[in-house]
């Protein structure tokens, strides 16, 4: 497979320029420039999960919800109760129970039907004598005369869902507004909510509490979570208050409240309000971040039945601020906040009045989005450049300490009461992690593939997938190993060749080669060269393999093997039987790939290699198929001495080299019958004698072991050679080595 094109697919430069495509993808994403949405989802979901994560428990336990449950509702009825039990509600709770502020999550819109007043007239035409109107006093008056006596903050609803002109027009009576020291033209600029309409209390109830506030959240995230609520929204010119914030307010005395505006860009922006010296952190709309502190029902919840029935103890209730609202499923006043999906109202009001109190909000400040944007780019940039030059498990290790410190330094500022965006970064990390990741593997698939391809060349291709899951095996810098090496050729082939036509030549030598490939490979060996009908092969490389030398042996015995049934098929077919001479040695050989920069090739170069292949050239002498070297039965003898039947040849010098060299003869298997351990015998005991300078009684022992193998050409080699020594003796200093002159 061709190597990597430097701009194609799977380059770098290709590698890099993705990254940065998902880089300004993620930005974009962060400053809105895109319109998917898929960053706000995750990072409200990060936001979430910081929530859940670091809940203390902690709140403030003056704070107490008088709530209109199920059990409530199963005493006096379906809400909206009559004025007059809401009266007494109110009246108890101040009287009795003597809290200190008491505000009403609930509206008292429609006036309440009085069917005494409704029918006052027609009783005066039966008796004119009756006063013009009754002296029973109205459900709401009840009600208002007594919110008259008492701190009390009432709700009401703002809707900004309807456009201006739509036809639905407000109701009730709104409370007055916040006071401000700022003037109006100062935030009249600023993106504050404005609604289109409200629902308040009626005229007989409104005027007599001592403040109001909102109970409406217009900013309720797109997923339908309540995160943050305004603090104040716009309606005609002037602000007003949401409920916890006309609460604390009131607790306070009603200061004026200080919007804390700063000019930057040439527009005005806003970063919190400061109500009688208590400062809170706001978004540009006047919305403040939750102050979650627990999960549902964290707050004290007392039931309103009991409190009507005077079975609270007073301390429960002794100078707390209350807030009266409901938690039964029927009056829809159920939210989904991320401490729970369904979630009361009247607790997230609570939960608002105490951070206002504790003073325990959290802040995302303007400078947030300019310092992930600076991150985000100053990472990316450097994942971009830095990755593709690393390996995976590098680039895991970096992506995993870069999302470590980015989980610890927006931890760190949660704790501080900032909120950084999270999963921009996050995101990021995540996708370039991906991305580089699918890279560096792709190109190790591809890799692998260009080093099976080219191993599939020399060994069994059932190697290779062993082979590419060795990082060793992959090296193919020349290195120095200990291998066996296998050098076999053809006799006579030369001869052979010249009564075949040309044009059958090569499938005579694909006939030939392919089987003795086989058997090389079935005993995992290596493939070097084909050298016309020569064979080249090694063994230990690039696998690693301890029985080397083993393996080439039974290699070398299944070419003859495959040789044999070659020529059964060659004499059928009238062409003549073909011989081999295979040579095998054992010692320290260079293996890697070699060649120029125009052709490569993974081969093994040295001493031992051309003394493999002077063991070949020497078969023929001996009148042997295979020889091998001392080394090779060094190394066989850890292992399988048993496994073959050898026997010792001669001790020679070959040409290129003065060391003498032992050299055995490969004859079979143990378990093979046709390799004789008495031949075996027989020839060592004659070759011992003749070693010695006994060529006499060497020649008596090979003349008598031709009579019971009469075809043994090593045997009749040494008859000969005996013969002449006899004639003239080598003299006193002969060693028994016998010196080649020729390859």
């Amino acid at each position: 497979m061709a190597k990597i094109k430097k701009h194609g697919i799977g380059s770098r430069t290709f590698q890099a320029t993705i990254s940065l495509i998902i880089l300004f993808w993620v930005i974009g994403e962060q400053v809105g420039v895109w319109s998917s949405n898929v960053l706000q989802r995750l990072e409200w979901l990060s936001f979430d999960e910081r929530v859940v994560q670091t809940l203390d428990g902690t709140h403030d336990p003056g704070i107490v919800i008088v709530d209109i449950d199920e059990k409530s509702l199963q005493e006096f009825g379906q809400w909206p109760w009559p004025r007059a039990y809401v009266a007494r509600l109110v009246y108890e709770l101040f009287e009795s129970y003597q809290i200190q502020l008491l505000g009403l999550d609930v509206i008292f819109a429609e006036p309440e039907s009085n069917l005494l007043a409704t029918q006052w007239q027609q009783l005066r035409q039966s008796y004119p004598n009756l006063p013009e109107t009754p002296s029973i006093a109205s459900g709401d008056a009840v009600l208002g005369n007594v919110l008259m006596s008492y701190p009390t903050v009432s709700a009401f609803y703002f809707d900004s869902s309807l456009q201006v002109g739509s036809g639905a027009e407000s109701q009730g009576v709104l409370p007055p507004p916040l006071q401000v020291t700022n003037p109006k033209q100062e935030w009249q600029q600023l993106p504050l909510v404005r609604p289109t309409r409200f629902s308040s209390n009626n005229e007989e109830v409104q005027p007599f509490v001592m403040s109001g506030g909102y109970f409406d959240n217009p900013l309720v995230d797109e997923d339908g979570v309540f995160r943050r609520v305004p603090l104040f929204q716009v309606w005609q010119d002037e602000l007003y208050p949401s409920l916890p914030l006309a609460m604390f307010s009131t607790l306070l005395g009603q200061p004026p409240a200080n919007l804390d505006i700063y000019e930057g860009g040439g527009q005005k922006h806003l970063e919190g309000v400061d109500v009688g010296g208590f400062y809170f952190p706001t978004d540009p709309q006047g919305a403040v971040l939750v102050p979650w502190f627990g999960t549902r029902e964290h707050f004290d919840y007392i039931s309103a039945s009991d409190v009507l029935f005077g079975e609270v103890p007073q301390e429960q209730l002794a100078g707390k601020i209350v807030l009266l609202g409901t938690s039964a499923p029927g009056l829809m006043d159920l939210r989904s906040t991320p401490v729970g999906a369904v979630f009361p109202g009247v607790e997230i009001h609570a939960s608002i009045l105490a951070g206002m109190l504790q003073m325990n909000f959290k802040s995302e400040p303007g400078y947030s989005l300019a310092i992930t944007l600076i991150a985000l780019l100053i990472t990316g940039l450097l994942m971009t450049w830095y990755y593709p030059r690393l390996s995976s498990v590098a680039l895991l290790s970096i992506s995993t300490l870069l999302t470590a410190t980015h989980l610890g330094v927006n931890l760190y500022a949660w704790q501080q009461g900032l909120v950084l965006p999270l999963a921009s970064g996050l995101l990021l990390l995540l996708l370039l992690t991906g991305w580089h990741l699918s890279m560096n593997f792709w190109r190790e698939s591809l890799q692998k593939r260009q080093v099976a391809e080219q191993f599939g060349r020399y060994i069994p291709p059932e190697l290779v997938t062993d082979i590419v899951a060795s990082p060793e095996a992959q090296d193919m810098l020349g290195q120095e190993k200990e291998l066996t090496v296998l050098f076999s050729d053809v006799r006579g082939f030369t001869s052979f060749s010249e009564n075949i036509p040309p044009a059958e030549l090569t499938e005579v030598m694909n006939r030939l080669l392919t089987p003795v490939t086989k058997a090389i490979h079935n005993n995992k060996g290596t493939i070097d060269k084909y050298m016309g009908d020569a064979v080249m092969a090694f063994w230990g490389a690039p696998l690693k393999d301890q029985q080397h030398a083993i393996h080439a042996l039974e290699g070398a015995l299944a070419m003859q093997d495959a040789l044999k049934e070659i020529n059964d098929t060659f004499v059928q077919e009238g062409k003549k039987a073909l011989a081999m001479g295979i040579g095998v040695h054992t010692g320290l050989m260079n293996v890697g790939n070699m060649g120029s920069e125009f052709r490569m090739a993974y081969t093994v170069l040295g001493d031992n290699v051309n003394l493999g292949s002077r063991l070949e050239g020497l078969t023929k002498g001996y009148g042997v198929d295979i020889l091998f070297s001392e080394s090779t039965l060094e190394h066989i003898e850890k292992y399988a001495e048993e496994q073959f039947v050898y026997r010792k040849v001669d001790r020679v010098r070959v040409k290129g080299r003065e060391a003498p060299l032992t050299i055995y003869e490969l004859m079979g298997y143990q378990a093979d019958s046709q390799a004789s351990p008495a031949q075996v015998t027989s020839s060592n005991k004659a070759l011992a004698c003749y070693e010695q300078g006994q060529f006499k009684e060497a020649k008596r022992l090979f003349r008598e072991h031709l009579e019971q193998w009469p075809n043994d050409k090593l045997a009749k080699l040494y008859v000969g050679r005996c013969k002449e020594y006899i004639e003239e003796p080598p003299g006193e200093n002969w060693d028994g080595v016998f010196t080649h002159k020729t390859k």
